[in-house]
C-alpha cells in the first residue's frame, strides 16, 4: 500500500507535508504559523519538548531545526482527553462522533514518524502529569492550541514549568473581538458545555495566564490565523450572509473564512 494510500485511510488534525508529495488532510493547516511563532530557526544541541503533539507538526518542525533531542506527548486514549462532560457525552460532531474518529490511539504520528525516517521519541502522558524526576528537564518547551482544551490551564503551565529551564514557546487560540474591543483587561468566555473547550481568553488574558503560572514573557506575536484543513469547507453563500446577524455566526464565519484567531508568546520561568 502507498503511502498516500496510508494517509487515506486515518482521520488527521495535523496538515503535514510528507515525502513523494503527500499532504495529510488535516482539520486545521498549521503551516502558516511557522512564520508567526517566536521558535528558534536553530535548535541545535537543545533538548526539546512538544506538549500535546497530536500528529507532530510542531514536534517535527523542532527536528527540523536541528534539536539534539524531540520528545513529544500526548493522550493516546481519547476517553482520557481533558473535555467537558457534556461534550464527551453528546451524540454531536463534537462528542461521541468525534472522539470516536481519533480513538486509534497514535495511529497518524506514527504513519509520519516512519514516513519522516523521525528520531522524535513520543510518550503516551498528561500535560498535568509532567514531571522532572520522569522526564528530565527541556531547554525548549512548545505548547500549542492546548490550554482552552484544559480545564485548569495555569496547573498545565505550572507543570510545564517544573520541566522547562530554558524557554517555553506557546502559540494559543484567542477570541478576537475582547482582545481588540478590552486590549489591556483580561477576560476569558467560560465554555464547557457544548463545544470541546473550557477557556477562550482574549490577548491579555493569554498574557496574564503565562505570568499567573510563573513565566516572564521576553517576545510576543501580533495575532495571526491558523486555516481550517480541507475537512472543513467554505459554507453556501446563502449560510454565511445569515450568519452574521449573530454573534455566534460572525465568530464561526471568520473562523471559516481566515482561521482561528491566535497569538504566540515566548517566555522564560522567573527566578526562584
Amino acid at each position: 500500500m502507498s503511502l498516500a494510500e496510508r494517509v487515506s485511510e486515518l482521520d488527521w488534525y495535523h496538515t503535514l507535508e510528507l515525502p513523494d508529495g503527500v499532504v495529510t488532510p488535516g482539520h486545521f493547516d498549521t503551516r502558516p504559523a511557522v512564520a508567526h511563532v517566536p521558535l528558534p530557526a536553530d535548535l541545535g544541541g537543545l533538548r526539546c519538548l512538544d506538549v500535546g503533539t497530536w500528529d507532530g507538526f510542531w514536534a517535527f518542525e523542532m527536528e527540523r531545526r536541528g534539536a539534539a533531542s524531540v520528545t513529544a506527548i500526548d493522550l493516546d486514549d481519547a476517553e482520557r482527553w481533558d473535555w467537558p462532560l457534556r461534550v464527551r457525552l453528546a451524540s454531536t460532531r463534537y462528542g461521541q462522533d468525534f472522539l470516536a474518529a481519533f480513538r486509534r490511539g497514535s495511529a497518524g504520528f506514527d504513519l509520519a514518524h516512519e514516513a519522516l525516517a523521525s528520531g522524535v521519541e513520543r510518550l503516551d502522558l498528561s500535560v498535568y502529569d509532567l514531571d522532572p524526576g520522569q522526564v528530565g528537564t527541556f531547554d525548549v518547551v512548545f505548547l500549542g492550541s492546548l490550554l482552552l482544551h484544559l480545564r485548569d490551564p495555569i496547573a498545565a503551565l505550572q507543570a510545564i514549568r517544573s520541566v522547562c529551564h530554558g524557554t517555553l514557546v506557546c502559540s494559543e487560540a484567542v477570541e478576537l473581538w475582547p482582545s481588540l474591543l478590552r486590549p489591556r483587561t483580561p477576560s476569558a468566555r467560560l465554555a464547557g458545555y457544548d463545544r470541546p473547550w473550557w477557556w477562550q481568553p482574549n490577548v491579555a488574558a493569554f498574557h496574564r495566564m503565562l505570568a499567573s503560572a510563573g513565566f516572564a514573557i521576553t517576545r510576543r506575536s501580533r495575532p495571526y490565523f491558523i486555516p481550517l484543513g480541507a475537512p472543513h469547507p467554505l459554507p453556501p453563500w446563502r449560510h454565511a450572509l445569515r450568519s452574521v446577524f449573530t454573534a455566534e455566526g460572525r465568530e464561526g464565519l471568520v473562523i471559516r473564512l481566515a482561521g482561528v484567531p491566535h497569538v504566540a508568546a515566548a517566555a522564560v520561568p522567573f527566578a526562584s
